[in-house]
């Protein structure tokens, strides 16, 4: 599935904020309620949006995160989140509310290394992202930013002006 620049900052307002309306998201990105609501639709159908979540406040939440490296033939069970990263190597990130539930999970397997995690930052892994646009007028990569032009609750884009009265002539 390609994600245009609308995707994305659909995205990216979510993950900051998931319980925002279509209609509020509508208003950021200059969207109708119904074009935010289908693109939404479809990123959850395409399975890049998998689930909304509540982030707890560190005094409600009492348990502790740990990164453990464990060498494994089968792979783990009730963590957050696995990485496989090797033939038999899994980077697995658990929490725990107490020391023997860390002891527990951990006699199951080979231990490399056990690591708390002493602070957590989240960045947005999109804002790094290059976006490559074709002219819908030309075909041509655009280099600059596009010039769009917004129809009938579509957005249409252009390497420049000339080829967005093009289309216009042509289209309307």
């Amino acid at each position: 599935m390609k994600l245009d620049e609308y995707d994305l900052k659909i995205l990216e307002l979510l993950s900051h904020n998931s319980r925002l309306s279509y209609s509020e998201i509508g208003k950021l990105l200059g969207l109708s309620r119904q074009t935010v609501k289908a693109r939404i639709e479809r990123l959850e159908n395409e399975g890049i949006i998998e689930g909304y979540t509540v982030k707890l406040s560190k005094v409600f939440d009492d348990r502790r995160t740990f990164f453990i490296l464990i060498k494994s033939d089968k792979k783990p069970e009730n963590f957050v989140e696995l990485y496989k990263v090797g033939k038999r190597l899994y980077l697995i990130k658990i929490q725990v509310s107490k020391p023997e539930e860390l002891a527990e999970f951990a006699e199951d397997f080979e231990v490399l290394s056990i690591m708390p995690v002493i602070d957590h930052e989240s960045k947005i892994p999109f804002k790094s992202m290059q976006i490559q646009f074709r002219c819908d007028y030309c075909g041509k990569e655009v280099e600059e930013s596009p010039v769009v032009y917004k129809r009938h609750n579509k957005a249409y884009l252009f390497c420049c002006e000339t080829c967005l009265e093009q289309f216009k002539e042509i289209n309307y």
